[in-house]
C-alpha cells in the first residue's frame, strides 16, 4: 500500500510540474521579447501621441521613435509613419479604447442608440461619443479581435507596429456589479495579446494607466510596455502636483514593471517651464520615456493652436486598490 501511495503521488506530482510547465510556456509565449518590434521599442527614447487633426506629413517629419496615432490612418499613411525623416525604422501604435465602445468607429450601430447591446454601459460625460462596456462580454471582445472582422485584424492588414490600449481600467467601474472584473480584464488583454502575436509575432501590445493590473504576472507577460498619464501632474489640474501618497502608490505599482524590463511610455500635460523640469527629473529618474502634450492630443507638443479639450478635463476619482476590486 505504501508504494502505490508513492506511485500515486509521484504521479500527481509530475502531472503538477506538467502543467505548471505548460502555463509557465504558455506565459512566455504571450509576449515575445526577441522581436525587432520589441528590440525598437526597448530602445526608444522619445515618443510622440496625437489622435485628432492628424496631419500625416506633418507627423512623418518628426524625430520621434515612436508614434501612438488614432487607427484611422492608411495603410500607405502607416508605411510611410514607419520611417523617420533620417530613413530609421519607427514604430506605429493605434490607439484602441477596449473599455469603451466609440460612437465614430467602423464597428458602431446606429441602432445601438436606441437599443444599446446588453454589454453596453453609461455613456462617458467627460468624452462625447463614448461608452462604457462590460469588457468580460463575448461580443464586445470579439469587435476587439479574434476574428478577421475585428479591430487588431484591421490594424495588422494595415501595417501597425502595435495596439495601444486605452481605458484598461474601466474594470473598477464594474466591480460592484462584477466583483471578477479585475480578473476579467487581465483575462481580456491576455488573450487579445495571444491571438495577435499568433497573427504578427512581433505585434506590440502596451495598454495605458490600470497599473493596479500591473501586479498581476500573467497581465505582464502579455504586454510589451505601459503607457502612463498623470504620473506627476494632473490629478487636480495640469499644472497641478498629485498629492504624495498618490505617487508612492504609482511608484509602489510600476515598480513591477521596472522589475520586468517592460518600457513606459509616460506623459504629462503640465505646460509651466518649472513643471517641466520637476517632471523631466523624476521620469528619467525612473527610466521611462516622457512626452508632454496638449490634453486633447489634438496636435504635437504644446505650442499648437489651444483646444477646447486641453483643459482639465479629466478629474481624479479615487481608484480601487492595490488588489483590484478586493482593494
Amino acid at each position: 500500500m505504501g508504494t502505490l501511495r508513492t506511485i500515486r503521488a509521484l504521479a500527481v506530482a509530475l502531472l503538477l510540474v506538467a502543467a505548471t510547465t505548460d502555463a509557465s510556456a504558455q506565459e512566455a509565449r504571450t509576449a515575445p521579447r526577441d522581436t525587432a518590434n520589441h528590440a525598437l521599442l526597448s530602445a526608444a527614447t522619445t515618443w510622440g501621441y496625437q489622435l485628432q487633426d492628424i496631419d500625416v506629413p506633418a507627423l512623418a517629419r518628426t524625430p520621434f521613435d515612436v508614434l501612438v496615432v488614432d487607427t484611422d490612418v492608411s495603410k500607405a499613411d502607416v508605411a510611410r509613419l514607419r520611417r523617420k525623416p533620417d530613413g530609421k525604422r519607427r514604430l506605429v501604435l493605434a490607439y484602441v479604447n477596449i473599455g469603451e465602445a466609440e460612437d465614430y468607429r467602423a464597428y458602431w450601430r446606429k441602432a445601438w442608440r436606441k437599443a444599446p447591446p446588453e454589454w453596453m454601459g453609461a455613456a462617458n460625460t467627460h468624452w462625447k461619443g463614448d461608452h462604457q462596456v462590460r469588457h468580460w462580454h463575448p461580443h464586445w471582445r470579439a469587435i476587439v479581435f479574434g476574428n478577421p472582422r475585428s479591430i487588431l485584424a484591421g490594424l495588422i492588414a494595415r501595417g501597425f507596429d502595435g495596439a495601444y490600449l486605452d481605458r484598461v481600467d474601466i474594470y473598477a467601474y464594474w466591480c460592484s456589479e462584477r466583483p471578477t472584473s479585475f480578473e476579467d480584464m487581465i483575462a481580456f488583454v491576455s488573450d487579445l495579446s495571444s491571438w495577435a502575436k499568433a497573427q504578427q509575432r512581433d505585434f506590440l501590445i502596451l495598454p495605458q494607466n490600470g497599473e493596479e493590473l500591473l501586479a498581476s504576472a500573467r497581465y505582464r507577460a502579455a504586454i510589451d510596455g505601459i503607457g502612463k498619464e498623470d504620473f506627476f501632474f494632473g490629478d487636480r489640474g495640469n499644472d497641478v502636483m498629485n498629492y504624495d501618497t498618490r505617487i508612492a502608490l504609482e511608484l509602489e505599482l510600476f515598480a513591477h514593471a521596472r522589475r520586468d524590463r517592460l518600457p513606459v511610455l509616460a506623459v504629462e500635460y503640465a505646460r509651466k517651464p518649472e513643471n517641466h523640469a520637476i517632471a523631466r527629473k523624476r521620469h528619467a529618474e525612473l527610466g521611462h520615456r516622457l512626452y508632454f502634450a496638449p490634453r486633447s492630443l489634438a496636435y504635437i507638443g504644446q505650442s499648437g493652436p489651444r483646444h477646447a479639450e486641453d483643459g482639465d478635463t479629466e478629474p481624479y476619482h479615487a481608484r480601487v486598490g492595490r488588489r483590484g476590486c478586493d482593494g
